[in-house]
């Protein structure tokens, strides 16, 4: 049966003792929730947070109890003998527990379970007796359950034989809400109670107290000592010590005097006064003597000695006295059990072995919960968590930010208290706010970056347990040297477009064990401050936080501070249809990240507008082209490249160009002034193709091309030609492309200067050189082309050498897509042409003596281009005269052909295939 349901039958409440201390597990079905946070700098720079997915650990449920005491008593036959037992069930989960009794074969005839709910040593009166293998219970977590043996001794049980009885608790959890009960907790544990069969006096004592619970502070209360002689033999009172008696108060409860016996009938000593004291009350005597802490002999604990005269048997007589709470004690119970030696062996005095030989029942008091908290700034020393004060509720009420900028995430750190006797939990709730709209708030644990969760599955984030005042505080929270405190850190992300202020929020702690008891805390931002930017030239705009000496003063001349400049910050001289640059920094002044779009104007301002052909392009770093910047973080600087090119046609002027930063979101801008001044100066006349080489043979000629180009936009007039050759012997004229067909013709006329070339306008010339018939062979002739004009001397150099043999080389292709060794088209081309990998392509290279004297050891080289090999097929390579090296179909390298000797006007052709990689 279940012993508890069994009580509640006969109307009798089973009340149980809870010690908080006991609770060590975690309680079965409790879930362990996590979530993580972190913090990382983006691509710009900006310290940004972030949180994970929430998990979830549900608690296993252990079983696990304790069963105090084993005891040894005297027992007279045909008596009874009580022992006192408590059962505590210190699992995790509610359990309830099967009693086993087994007794002994001699001694102990039988033996009857009664619940002690009360605590005073006794059965309880009336109470159903709990059968050997009965189930008491449930028991919460912590939760005790008292209970008396009475066992009957043997009429003919012999003196001075002894003999035990066991009793077993058993937890009965197996499996609990569906979840199967974890292994490694203490699941049955048996105490042995002992009795020795006397004849002489045997001397009881239990231990009663007025009430079970109690504030801290509270009192008195009165503990009251009943002792019995429950032996054969009467107790000679004519002996003073036939029994002693001591009590050693639990640390907070105090002595309070008030002691009373009940054969004088009288108060012995007055309520409050804690000193010892005596009565004599016929043959009867009783004296007692106190130590109160703090002593030398009882530091700690208060101490209470009892000698008094023996009983005759079956007489009983009872001593009280009074006890206070202390104040400042946690949440606990308080036990207390006497100790007591009596003369056993009826001699006329309690012998030194006979001392402290038994202890009373174990009485339990139980220091009810005061739940309380504070929530303030903390009080500590600005920028620590030292020197704290968590018990001022008025002086620390506000946590003060003077200032934040548009879009800045503002955190308040606040320190929840708890200033009651018990250990517990608060809920943390955001109340009342004039934040601006569009402002959100999140709220984070002391470190500011995991998010604050619920840890007692309320559905509402809280601080995690904080121990009562008093107790000793874990690292990770902090202290005023009494309470313990949880920091709770609310991030407030402000709206970008919002400006002023004040703004306040109240934030709640309320209790989770005693939802009436709740504190606030007022989170107050002075101002939003305007956000700003500073667009500066070639260094960044020195801040708050940052150091730029070259930037941090109008006078600098970087466009420090707010623009327009009332002159160009910086002005470049370029070109016409040249770009300039100018290295701009843009320097987020403000508190907050922000986002800006870049523009231009040829005035002050219309947005992204520039004189015809005038163009002006945005670049980062990296040289990508860019029109904004997406993000950048407070205090840190972009540099941003403006390019700004000119018309090809523009003259000599001076432009204005202004740059201007503006945020979309919270409109911080800035604008710079700079400038472009047009030059022409550096534009001038120019030949090409630049100076050039060429052979020919005594009394031969060769003709070199060259262009004179007008790179100005001005026109040049009267440009004088002249021409010098370094041998005398050489001749030189000048022809210009009279008809225009690129190629010197009799039509063209010989020319020593020109009346006038437009701006951008360009003429072509031919220099012809005769070589003389008695030129040597590798004999060098410069000849030297030369004009001065306004913007300098301009020169063309042609070197010509003599030489009776000149090869030339002519390289051509030809598609072969099915790569068979044979054209395609049928035809050579010097021009290109698309082929796809893995399909062919046929070179042809013709070699042709242009001299007038055979050339020997003539060879032709060529090799296999980059993505390419060799294709050997078809009859190819070939070569129309002499012999080329080996090469293999699919590889890499070099061809040769070795032809020999080549007279002029002859040539000779090596025709070879390559394969594209596939």
């Amino acid at each position: 049966m279940n012993v508890f349901k069994g009580i509640a039958k006969v109307g009798i409440t089973a009340v149980a003792s809870i010690s908080f201390a006991a609770m060590a597990l975690t309680e079965s079905g409790t879930v362990i929730k996590n979530q993580a946070g972190a913090t990382y700098r983006d691509s710009a720079n900006i310290l940004r947070s972030t949180t994970s997915n929430l998990v979830e650990t549900l608690v296993q449920p252990v079983a696990a109890l304790t069963l105090i005491n084993d005891q040894s008593k005297l027992g007279a036959p045909g008596r009874t003998v009580t022992f006192n037992h408590v059962l505590t069930n210190t699992g995790n989960s509610t359990d309830s527990f099967a009693l086993d009794m087994v007794l002994p074969a001699s001694v102990i005839s039988s033996a009857t379970i009664y619940p002690d709910t009360n605590n005073d040593g006794i059965a309880d009166p009336g109470s159903t007796p709990i059968a050997s293998g009965d189930v008491v219970g449930p028991l919460a977590p912590g939760e005790s359950f008292e209970f008396v043996i009475v066992a009957d001794i043997d009429p003919a049980a012999t003196i001075n034989s002894s003999n035990a009885l066991t009793i077993t608790a058993t937890s009965q959890a197996v499996v609990v809400d569906g979840v199967a009960v974890a292994n490694g907790g203490v699941s049955a544990q048996t105490n042995t109670d002992t009795v020795t069969a006397t004849n002489l006096p045997i001397v009881e004592i239990t231990k009663a107290l007025s009430s079970s619970e109690g504030a801290s502070p509270s009192g008195p209360y009165t503990v009251t000592f009943t002792y019995t002689n429950v032996g054969l033999t009467d107790m000679d009172p004519l002996q003073t010590n036939g029994v002693i008696l001591n009590d050693v108060l639990p640390e907070g409860m105090r002595f309070n005097g008030a002691v009373s016996w009940s054969i004088s009938g009288t108060t012995i000593t007055a309520s409050g006064t804690t000193s010892g004291g005596s009565e004599t009350s016929g043959d009867q005597d009783l004296a007692f003597t106190t130590c109160i802490a703090p002593d030398a002999s009882c530091p700690n604990n208060d101490e209470i000695q009892f000698v008094m005269d023996g009983l005759a048997s079956d007489e009983s007589a009872t001593i009280s006295f009074e006890v206070n709470i202390d104040s400042g004690l946690s949440a606990t119970t308080l036990y207390n059990q006497g100790t007591y030696g009596f003369d056993e062996d009826n001699s006329g005095t309690v012998d030194v072995g006979e001392q402290d030989s038994t202890n009373t029942n174990r009485v339990p008091f139980l220091i009810t919960s005061n739940y309380a908290v504070i929530a303030n700034n903390g009080g500590c020393d600005v920028g620590t968590d030292n020197n704290c004060d968590g018990s001022d509720d008025t002086n620390h009420e506000i946590v003060d930010i003077a200032s934040a900028s548009q879009g800045a995430r503002v955190s308040f750190t606040n320190y929840i208290w708890n200033t009651g006797n018990d250990e517990d939990i608060f809920n943390i709730s955001i109340e009342s706010s004039t934040f601006p709209s569009g402002t959100s708030f999140f709220l984070y644990k002391s470190d500011g970056v995991t998010p604050l969760i619920d840890t007692d599955n309320d559905s509402n984030p809280d601080t995690g347990v904080i121990p009562a005042a008093g107790e000793t505080c874990p690292s990770y929270l902090v202290t005023d040297g009494n309470l313990c405190g949880y920091k709770v850190v609310l991030v407030a992300t402000l709206p970008a477009s919002a400006l002023g202020g004040p703004y306040q929020i109240t934030k709640r702690a309320t209790s989770s064990s005693d939802t009436s008891k709740t504190n606030t805390v007022i989170d107050r931002l002075g101002t939003i401050t305007a956000s700003t930017v500073d667009l500066t030239n070639n260094f960044r705009a020195e801040t708050s936080l940052t150091v730029e000496d070259s930037c941090d003063a109008a006078d600098d001349n970087c466009g420090f501070g707010a623009g327009p400049e009332a002159t160009p910050v910086t002005t470049n001289t370029t070109a016409p249809g040249t770009t300039t640059r100018f290295t701009l920094y843009v320097t987020n002044t403000s508190g907050a990240a922000d986002s800006y779009e870049l523009q231009y104007s040829s005035t002050n301002f219309a947005e992204n507008t520039m004189p015809a052909d005038w163009s002006v392009v945005f670049k980062n770093a990296a040289g990508e082209v860019i029109t904004n910047i997406p993000v950048l973080g407070p205090d840190d600087a972009m540099l941003v490249y403006a390019d700004v090119t000119v018309p090809e046609n523009a003259t000599t002027a001076t432009q204005d160009v202004y740059f201007k930063v503006v945020s979309p979101t919270t409109g911080a801008s800035d604008i710079k002034r700079d400038a472009v001044t047009i030059d022409n100066s550096s534009q001038c006349l120019a030949f090409g193709p630049p100076n050039a080489n060429g052979v020919t043979y005594a009394g031969g000629s060769i003709v070199y091309k060259h262009i004179l180009n007008n790179t100005s936009n001005d026109a040049y007039t009267n440009i004088a030609l002249t021409v010098t050759n370094s041998d005398p012997d050489f001749s030189a004229v000048i022809y210009e492309d009279t008809n225009g067909d690129d190629v010197l013709t009799g039509a063209d006329n010989s020319i020593t200067s020109i009346a006038s070339l437009a701006g951008g306008a360009q003429k072509v010339l031919f220099v012809k050189v005769l070589a003389p018939a008695n030129a040597s062979q590798g004999q060098d002739n410069i000849t030297t082309v030369e004009t001065t004009v306004a913007c300098g001397t301009l020169q063309i150099i042609d070197t010509t050498t003599i030489a009776n043999t000149n090869m030339k080389v002519t390289k051509e292709q030809t598609p072969d897509l099915d790569c068979n060794g044979t054209s395609d088209t049928g035809n050579f081309v010097t021009t290109n042409f698309a082929v796809a990998p893995g399909e062919c392509i046929i070179y042809r290279l013709t070699t042709e003596n242009i001299a007038i004297e055979d050339a020997h050891n003539v060879t032709l080289t060529d090799a296999t281009p980059a993505y390419t090999t060799f294709n050997v097929t078809g009859g190819i390579p070939s070569i129309t005269e002499g012999t080329i090296n080996t090469v293999i179909n699919g590889t890499t390298g070099s061809i040769i052909g070795t032809v020999g000797t080549v007279a002029p006007g002859e040539s000779e052709t090596l025709i070879f295939g390559i394969r594209i990689d596939n």
